[in-house]
């Protein structure tokens, strides 16, 4: 008896109209769209932004040390290119190849030293989308490359360069800035950690930097 009742009921189940035809309607077929908007949600390189171009700006530069005299800023330059990746979420990265000029002056001898570098910085970057201006704050580790050496607007001699100079440079920076269209404004200020100059007591490179890039 109980098997008979179990037949009915599933009988009866399978009979029911379902709900789209009761609605007198047929069901709606998966749509392309619906399939890309799937696909775009699961493949992140396709929403990658990527952009190159040029940077420009002015360095203030000076050294840190507690034992040389008492050092000035100087105002220098720095220029290259730069390359963006940028990720949906906001996060961006922009390697930096640069020409950077850097030194300082000491107010008490009077003496000023121009150290320029080849310089490549990585800066790690988080903006935010705000209508057509985009903020963002970001790190910047580094590592630099001395290629010249003036004292006074004198240019050394190679063995006074590689005998007063530490070559290598490297260090981290921090700042913030804004894109607009094609347009980057930043501001930087940079640390350095490697010894500058060939002394017993420690002189490193501070400077902070101004710039503006093209991207596109």
């Amino acid at each position: 008896m109980k098997t008979h009742i179990y037949i009915f009921l599933i009988a009866f189940l399978i009979g029911l109209p379902r709900e789209d035809v009761i609605a007198g309607s047929k069901p709606k077929p998966h749509s392309k769209n619906s399939c890309t908007i799937f696909r775009g949600k699961h493949t992140t390189s396709d929403q990658m932004e990527y952009r190159i171009g040029i940077v420009a700006g002015e360095n203030i530069a000076t050294i840190k040390s507690k034992k040389a005299d008492s050092q000035d800023v100087i105002t220098r330059l720095m220029g290259g290119l730069a390359f963006q990746v940028v990720w949906p979420k906001g996060f961006a990265l922009q390697p930096e190849l640069l020409y950077s000029q850097k030194g300082c002056m000491f107010s008490g001898s009077g003496l000023r030293y121009d150290i320029d570098y080849l310089e490549v910085p990585m800066k790690v970057m988080y903006r935010l989308h705000m209508a057509q201006v985009k903020p963002f704050a970001f790190v910047a580790p580094y590592g630099a490359y001395a290629i010249r050496l003036t004292e006074n607007g004198n240019m050394t001699s190679d063995d006074t360069f590689s005998s007063q100079i530490n070559k290598w440079d490297y260090g981290i920076g921090a700042g913030a800035g804004f894109d607009v269209w094609k347009i980057q404004l930043s501001f930087k200020y940079t640390w350095g950690f490697a010894q500058v100059v060939n002394e017993t007591f420690t002189v490193r490179n501070k400077v902070f930097t101004i710039s503006a890039g093209f991207l596109f």
